[in-house]
């Protein structure tokens, strides 16, 4: 019984994943930030739901790890205050 439960999940998931995509594949900022090495579809698609928590694009490069410089930035201004 709790395999089939699981085979069902497993479905749905896939379901899921599949219309996350397509729809994140509509988006126009999808193609470029598919193009960043390392990015799969799942992350473009987290990248995409993220986006607009995030007032400036630097910011949001800085959480989501893409750019190394806003980060060693970061770590020099949290240096400076201890």
């Amino acid at each position: 019984m709790y395999i089939y439960l699981l085979q069902a999940y497993r479905q749905q998931l896939s379901t899921l994943e599949r219309e996350i995509n397509q729809l994140a594949a509509q988006l126009e900022e999808y193609e470029l930030i598919k193009s960043i090495p390392g990015i799969g579809e799942k992350i473009v698609a987290t990248i995409l739901s993220e986006i607009e928590l995030f007032n400036h694009p630097k910011n949001l490069v800085a959480f989501e790890s893409l750019y190394p410089v806003c980060l060693n930035q970061i770590a020099l201004k949290e240096r400076k205050i201890t």
